[in-house]
C-alpha cells in the first residue's frame, strides 16, 4: 500500500512548482527547510496540500524553525483538492490518485498571517507531528477576502496586506505588496 499522504503533498509541491516556476529543496519531505525556492532566492515557499474540508497543517516546531532559521521571505501555499475520505480504498494506485486529485484552490499567504493564525488558534497535538493547527478552505477564503472577524481573529491589520486573484483558483495575499509583482510574474496559469 502507498502513503496518500505523501502522494498527494509530493504531487502538489510539483504543481507548486510548475505554477510559480520555483525550484524544490526538500524533496525528501524532511521539513528542515520550506519544500521551494524562487529561482532568484528571494522567497521560500512551505506548501500545505489537503481537502478543503480538513485543512492544511501548520506545525509548530517547523513554524518556528522557519522563522528562526531563514532571513528572506517566507510564504506559504495552502493547496486544497476535492476528495474528502476513503483515498486509500478508493484509489488502489498512487497512479489512480494521481489522475484524480484536483486544484480546487489555491491560497499564497505570507509568513506573517500564517504564525499569526497559529499563534492565535486552539492548538491539537499528535505525537509524531508535534503540537499543529489547520486552515481550512473556508478560513483562507475569509481572509483574502478581508473578512473583519477573520482578520481579527488573526490580529493583524488588514489594510497592510494586498490581496489578488490571478485565476479563479488562485488567491494570492502579499505584505505591502513586497514581492507580488515578482510572484504575478512567474506565475503560468497553463498548468492549472
Amino acid at each position: 500500500m502507498y502513503n496518500t499522504k505523501k502522494v498527494v503533498g509530493d504531487f502538489f509541491e510539483e504543481k507548486i512548482v510548475q505554477l510559480f516556476d520555483l525550484i524544490r529543496i526538500d524533496p525528501q519531505g524532511i521539513g528542515r527547510a520550506p519544500d521551494l525556492v524562487a529561482r532568484d532566492g528571494s522567497f521560500y515557499v512551505e506548501v500545505k496540500a489537503s481537502a478543503y474540508n480538513n485543512g492544511g497543517v501548520i506545525k509548530r516546531a517547523q513554524l518556528y524553525r522557519f522563522d528562526k532559521d531563514i532571513s528572506v521571505r517566507r510564504f506559504y501555499v495552502f493547496v486544497y483538492h476535492s476528495i474528502i475520505k476513503d483515498m486509500e480504498k478508493l484509489y488502489s494506485t498512487e497512479e489512480e490518485l494521481k489522475r484524480i486529485l484536483d486544484l480546487k484552490s489555491l491560497f499564497l499567504f505570507p509568513f506573517s498571517t500564517v504564525k499569526a493564525h497559529f499563534e492565535k488558534s486552539k492548538k491539537s497535538y499528535h505525537h509524531q507531528v508535534d503540537f499543529f493547527v489547520q486552515l481550512k478552505e473556508n478560513m483562507a477564503a475569509d481572509i483574502f477576502l478581508g473578512d473583519e472577524k477573520a482578520w481579527k481573529h488573526l490580529g493583524l491589520e488588514s489594510n497592510i496586506y494586498a490581496r489578488t486573484k490571478p485565476h479563479e483558483k488562485v488567491h494570492i495575499v502579499t505584505r505591502n505588496r513586497i514581492l507580488e509583482k515578482e510572484i504575478l510574474a512567474s506565475f503560468h496559469p497553463e498548468f492549472l
